[in-house]
């Protein structure tokens, strides 16, 4: 039973990311943004004049993988306690 609610876990994370995705960045351009974001030292966008935009990027980013992991977790555990 681990099996199957690994896989379903896994499969509901996916589903609710891909649902989240267009809502929070658009594009693909967008997102690719918000992992170079993600990446650059915060004090490099604070000198550059984006600061604002790292931060926002960085919390989009951060709230996608949240809900995908939150997700695919609560599924895992639920059927975990459903059927053991």
């Amino acid at each position: 039973m681990a099996t199957v609610a690994a896989v379903s876990g896994l499969v509901v994370a996916i589903v609710v990311m891909a649902l989240l995705f267009k809502p929070l960045f658009g594009d693909w351009e967008e997102f690719v943004e918000c992992v170079k974001f993600w990446i650059t030292p915060d004090v490099i966008s604070l000198f550059s004049g984006e600061y604002i935009e790292d931060r926002w990027s960085e919390l989009k980013l951060v709230f996608w993988l949240v809900c995908g992991l939150l997700s695919g977790t609560g599924v895992y555990a639920g059927l975990m306690r459903l059927f053991g």
